[in-house]
């Protein structure tokens, strides 16, 4: 009789501790945590000089935070794009250098290059080189 006890209660706090490990290793306070994302990043290049326009580029990248991926960018060697942070409802991005972000009314906002960018769970983003001739511009899904 006391095994039979011990069985009935030791499943419940067994699965009590397992419930609470994957609490724990799935999250943070800060809404971190959530895993890899997929991201699908299209790298299309643009001059102001010609009809004709290069072909884009598609890659997809699965990351985790803290991890990045290069594209090739008009201007500079490389760009760097790191999964900065991943929440419940957005994920952010860092970039090596300076890009503008689309304006409020849509186009690209040359006035505020910067390094970070938002992007909803399953939306978009989409960020340019800050020039006016020529340059690339970065679109990212979260796929």
């Amino acid at each position: 009789m006391t095994s039979r006890l011990r069985s009935s209660l030791l499943l419940p706090a067994t699965l009590a501790i397992a419930a609470a490990l994957l609490t724990a290793c799935g999250s943070d306070p800060g809404g971190g945590g959530m895993g890899a994302v997929r991201l699908e990043v299209t790298v299309q290049d643009w001059t102001g000089w010609s009809r004709e326009q290069p072909d884009p580029e598609v890659a997809t990248h699965e990351l985790a935070e803290g991890e990045s991926f290069t594209v090739a960018v008009v201007g500079a060697e490389e760009l760097v794009v790191t999964l900065a942070r991943v929440g419940d409802g957005e994920v952010e991005l860092a970039t090596s250098e300076p890009m503008s972000g689309e304006g409020e009314g849509g186009g690209v906002d040359l006035n505020d290059p910067r390094t970070d960018f938002t992007l909803e769970r399953g939306g978009a983003v989409v960020f340019s080189t800050p020039t006016l001739d020529g340059g690339t511009t970065v679109s990212v899904v979260e796929r």
